[in-house]
């Protein structure tokens, strides 16, 4: 049973299921090599945000930013695997 979909699942108490097929077909990608799959995700990724090396900075020392945080998280927080 797979641990994950990209649909909206309803909860009605059935499971969600598939066949061994299927599943290898949605998981392809996992099943190449190391090298083409990093390509792959790391080909979708975003520019590292401006204001990254600040959070990261603010973060390991433990500190919050002056002012308000939000200014610091504003549009700049993206997932690298998008």
């Amino acid at each position: 049973m797979p641990g994950h979909t990209s649909e909206p699942v309803p909860f009605d108490g059935e499971p969600i299921s598939a066949s061994l097929s299927e599943a290898r077909g949605e998981i392809g990608p996992l099943l190449e090599d190391e090298d083409r799959f990093v390509e792959k995700v790391a080909g979708g990724a975003s520019p590292t945000p401006e204001n990254y090396e600040r959070i990261v900075e603010l973060e390991r020392a433990g500190e919050q930013p002056e002012g308000d945080p939000t200014e610091l998280e504003a549009c700049a927080n993206r997932c690298a695997t998008g």
